[in-house]
């Protein structure tokens, strides 16, 4: 069969098709930025707390439950989620690769801090919360990922510059609220709004 030849409107009509689909596909809830942005915030403010009741012994045991906790619900969605998701597209197999990237090098991050035993900036935490969000929020034209990236970057800076551990815990909060919470709830707000019309199409 002879291929058709497409004319340059008719391209452009495809491409701006192929990014809305791979737009659509990527549509999130905001389950995962809103479980991981409360265990974080969490875990930032309790650590401020912490800090003034002279209960800074514990906060390490804190910040190692609130991972245990986080990796687990992971582990738990992304099985559930590759059970109900039969075909995937280039982009979302993508997603899903520099998904476990991420945590392979955050997993690499607090196992180093461990080992040297050496004193530990949450800053590098936040470096690679940022570098994730960028790429994600890039993915899917998410703008509000973008924007929580750069906080999490300054943030990030900010932490290495402020010498002291309240502080750090504060400005954490501050990057978790801007870069996670708040972009979790405006997902899953833009996903309730796509339903609902689309259950409008269909009626």
């Amino acid at each position: 069969m002879e291929e058709k030849k497409l004319s340059g409107e008719e391209s452009l009509l495809l491409i701006q098709r192929m990014i809305q689909t791979a737009k659509d596909e990527h549509r999130e809830k905001g389950d995962g930025w809103l479980i991981w942005g409360w265990l974080l915030f969490g875990a930032s403010v309790g650590s401020v707390v912490m800090s003034y009741m002279q209960l800074r012994r514990y906060i390490g045991y804190l910040w190692l439950g609130m991972l245990a906790v986080g990796l687990i619900v992971y582990a738990w969605g992304h099985l559930r989620k590759q059970r109900q998701e039969k075909v995937h597209s280039y982009v979302h197999e993508l997603l899903n690769k520099i998904e476990r990237g991420f945590f392979i090098s955050l997993f690499a991050i607090v196992a180093s801090s461990y080992i040297t035993q050496s004193v530990f900036s949450f800053g590098y935490f936040y470096i690679l919360y940022a570098f994730w969000m960028f790429i994600h929020g890039s993915a899917i034209r998410f703008r509000p990922l973008i924007i929580g990236a750069w906080v999490n970057w300054i943030g990030a800076l900010a932490i290495f510059w402020v010498d002291s551990f309240r502080y750090d815990m504060m400005i954490s909060a501050v990057a978790v609220l801007v870069g996670y919470l708040i972009p979790g709830y405006m997902l899953r707000a833009d996903y309730k709004k796509k339903m609902q019309s689309s259950d409008r199409i269909i009626a």
